[in-house]
């Protein structure tokens, strides 16, 4: 049996191909190796995996695909954690935006951007990626992200330049102090996954022109400082896969085509079309 996972830093979706060709679904919590163990990995596809397959199911090849797998270390310890899970596997394990280029250019070139909890890009020419930039984390990067909105939000909330009516929903929404904010961002774990977790408010209120705006100039960031910086960047079809990318599909086209960026595919998720992807290339 085939299984294939993509896994950013808040989900992992996985697809079981089984020998009569039927696709089966799952989630798990997110798999970024900068903040899970190699312990915490073997619990989670243990008690979130494992435990919802079919009978008698035999994994013998695996390709996973993860936000965080960016180094020969980091996709080792995934690695070892999936091995020790399925020993009879073959266990292949590659950075996300590979994912994201099989998946929306298949052997095709073009540029290829991620906007989930993180942000990244590439340029990838059909086989293999030729260029790459972004990709630097919610500290010193992930522009056009869940993280950045989240960020650009909170800002605006603890400067107070927030509309009174978007703060007043926001505090009985959130019932968050100044203090358990920076709390959850300079103390406790997974502070790009807190801060992305705005975005649903955000889209709940997207009618209103301050929050509108904020997503708009994320976007406008991300294209500035990673998409336009690669040659022909206006001669390529540029796609993108994410929650972001997704759910602000309007705003992101609108900022796009102010650019003279011409959009091809938009994926919430790139695991479908990587099942198709590794279907087709056994």
């Amino acid at each position: 049996m085939l299984l294939i996972a993509d896994s950013g830093s808040t989900k992992t979706a996985w697809r079981l191909v089984d020998g009569n060709k039927k696709i089966h679904h799952f989630l798990t919590d997110g798999l970024n190796p900068f903040y899970k163990s190699h312990g915490e990995i073997i619990e989670e596809i243990s008690a979130h995996l494992i435990s919802h397959f079919p009978k008698e199911a035999t994994i013998s090849r695996i390709f996973f695909y993860g936000a965080g797998c960016s180094s020969k270390e980091k996709c080792a310890l995934v690695k070892d954690a999936l091995m020790d899970c399925f020993p009879s596997a073959i266990v292949v394990v590659d950075h996300d935006i590979i994912g994201a280029a099989r998946a929306t250019c298949g052997d095709l070139e073009g540029i290829i951007c991620i906007l989930g909890t993180g942000s990244n890009t590439c340029l990838y020419d059909g086989k293999k990626i030729v260029n790459a930039l972004g990709g630097l984390g919610y500290i010193l990067g992930d522009e056009g992200s869940g993280a950045h909105m989240g960020k650009s939000l909170l800002s605006g909330y603890i400067n107070r330049e927030m509309p009174d009516d978007i703060k007043s929903d926001f505090e009985t929404t959130f019932r968050l102090t100044k203090e358990e904010i920076y709390k959850r961002v300079y103390e406790k774990p997974l502070a790009a996954r807190f801060l992305a977790s705005f975005s649903r408010f955000m889209g709940e209120h997207r009618e209103s022109a301050y929050i509108t705006g904020i997503i708009e100039e994320c976007l406008d960031t991300f294209m500035k400082k990673y998409v336009c910086r690669y040659p022909n960047y206006n001669a390529r079809p540029v796609h993108f896969v994410g929650s972001i990318a997704f759910h602000y599909s309007d705003i992101l086209k609108k900022v796009a085509a102010g650019k003279g960026i011409t959009v091809g595919k938009i994926l919430p998720y790139p695991v479908e079309e990587l099942t198709l992807y590794h279907l087709a290339h056994k």
